[in-house]
């Protein structure tokens, strides 16, 4: 039997009380790690061979001529950034919904659209990618990294054709869905 005062109304101890006697009371409450946990922190020069980004002192950037630079130097460590993590991870923070007769019309406009806000991103945040793009018919379905590449790429949309935009957050979380239909 448990030591201390008995709990009104039982007369043995249940299973989870000889549990947390054996361990100790606060490493029950303690939750477990999330599925995908930031990796440690490497020193040194990080090179991503497959999008190209480079970290220096834990700050990834883009930049083609010290990447050419950077892959014959000793040293370097070449490493899969977060970015590209999340895509083959299939972690995505954006939903995008393009739906309009006029881009059956105008299918390679919206796509140079499309890359064209993801290249910009990419300047300020190297982890901002577009993870998938379906075009079929009058809809154009985009998955992305970030939500606010997300919020962008509708933002564009609504100010080059005008119509409707919805952006949903959900409460709590780092996902969002854009609609845009006109």
């Amino acid at each position: 039997m448990l030591q201390g005062a008995p709990v009104p109304g039982r007369v043995r101890p249940t299973a989870r009380d000889i549990y947390r006697a054996q361990i100790g009371e606060k490493v029950d409450w303690i939750f477990p790690p999330h599925k995908y946990e930031k990796g440690l922190d490497r020193p040194g020069t990080l090179v991503c061979p497959r999008c190209h980004a480079i970290s220096v002192q834990k700050r990834w950037f883009l930049d083609e001529h010290q990447y050419a630079d950077l892959q014959t130097r000793p040293g370097v460590q070449f490493v899969v950034c977060p970015g590209c993590l999340r895509i083959e991870r299939q972690i995505y923070d954006g939903e995008v919904r393009l739906r309009s007769p006029l881009l059956r019309a105008q299918r390679t406009q919206a796509l140079g659209m499309i890359r064209n806000a993801e290249d910009q991103a990419r300047q300020t945040n190297p982890f901002s990618r577009l993870a998938s793009v379906v075009a079929t018919g009058e809809e154009i379905y985009i998955l992305t990294t970030t939500r606010w590449l997300a919020e962008r790429i509708g933002k564009i949309f609504h100010k080059a054709f005008k119509g409707d935009l919805e952006i949903h957050r959900l409460p709590g979380e780092r996902f969002v869905r854009v609609r845009w239909s006109r």
